[in-house]
């Protein structure tokens, strides 16, 4: 068995790397390793045998605190002593990375001329540096081809430090049962339901997806768009209120039973400016629930090889978007989509992700 010491910023509830994370250290613990999680700070209950030290959040800017933070949880992991110290975020010093995030560097490119000067940039350019660059030694997971691609075209990252992991989908997501969503918030009938599920509104696409339901109103396609995730609604209630949408668009929150709602809407959207990943895409394609994404998403080549949707492949357009939706909303449309991924519930490969992850420890540490 391991002694393994993981490491992340912040643990709450909800947000995708922290849901990689703790499904991961529940497969560790399952199988009989010992863990130590250091994190600056834990929002919610901690499950039952789980070690938890939180650092606390010292410092009065992010870049300001993840350097405490690495400071002082290297001080603690010295008297750990574990034999694998396991990231989750780009931190100095790691033997395993599981990459969450998009490369920083190629998105710095799109980044304003004064951010770059920020300590912050600076930081975060130099930590994905320590873990990528050729001098590393930091084994790393990664999501999927476009990071493999990313990485190693900016860091050359010899390609023996780095594994595409599959996708990692709760293994009872399809115990879940389809909800009656026009009944449950008074929806008209002939309404088309639209899903979207993110905790960051702004960089998942929000603003785009009502701008897109406008469209469909425009053009006499009933629709209603339903939003989950943990973010301010505030910022977009202008746009709903301008294009009088009040009724059409409902802001749920956070909520634990995604998979009912992707059961039982017609349309998933996820037009992000930037994802590593997107792990909703693969829960919508082992929910049978078509979608559109853009291309800055990870699994959009998924969302491509199993003919699950549609991909915007360009630059992003509104106009290009709204065009797409439209197509894709069609009775006949959304069937043949249907019937396309009607048998990746079944699929094992959707479910194996932290049984993968174990493994890799195992066999390489």
């Amino acid at each position: 068995m391991k002694k393994i010491a993981i490491l992340l910023y912040r643990y709450f509830p909800y947000g995708g790397l922290q849901k990689d994370f703790l499904a991961t250290a529940k497969e560790l613990l399952s199988r009989g390793h010992e863990l130590k999680i250091f994190t600056r700070s834990w929002e919610g209950d901690i499950p039952e045998g789980l070690n938890v030290m939180q650092l606390g959040e010292a410092g009065f800017t992010n870049h300001s605190r993840n350097e405490k933070f690495v400071k002082k949880v290297f001080d603690e992991i010295n008297k750990y002593s574990p034999e694998i110290i396991f990231g989750f975020n780009k931190i100095p010093g790691l033997d395993l990375y599981f990459a969450a995030d998009t490369c920083f560097a190629k998105q710095a490119h799109n980044k304003n001329t004064l951010q770059k000067y920020t300590k912050r940039f600076k930081q975060s350019l130099e930590y994905e540096n320590l873990v990528f660059s050729k001098a590393s030694n930091t084994q790393t997971l990664l999501l999927n081809e476009n990071q493999y691609d990313d990485f190693k075209t900016i860091y050359s990252t010899q390609s023996e430090r780095m594994t595409i992991i599959p996708p990692g989908i709760a293994s009872n997501w399809n115990h879940e049962k389809n909800i009656n969503l026009h009944n449950l918030f008074g929806i008209p009938r002939e309404d088309k339901i639209i899903l979207f599920v993110g905790s960051d509104f702004s960089r998942k696409g929000l603003d785009r997806a009502i701008l897109g339901l406008n469209h469909l109103q425009r053009t006499s396609i009933d629709s209603s768009l339903i939003v989950i995730g943990d973010d301010d609604k505030r910022p977009f209630l202008n746009s709903v209120k301008e294009h009088s949408l009040n009724n059409k668009v409902f802001f749920l929150g956070p909520r634990d039973d995604v998979a009912s709602f992707m059961k039982s809407a017609d349309l998933l959207v996820h037009p992000a400016r930037e994802e590593a990943a997107g792990n909703i895409i693969i829960e919508a394609m082992v929910s049978g629930l078509p979608s559109i994404v853009s291309k800055e998403v990870g699994f959009s080549s998924e969302v491509k090889k199993f003919n699950a949707g549609a991909v915007l492949d360009n630059l992003f357009s509104q106009h290009e978007f709204n065009k797409l939706l439209e197509e894709t909303i069609q009775d006949e449309r959304l069937s043949f989509i249907k019937n396309e991924i009607s048998c990746l519930r079944d699929d094992d490969y959707f479910f194996s992700r932290f049984r993968f992850i174990a493994n890799f420890i195992e066999e390489r540490f």
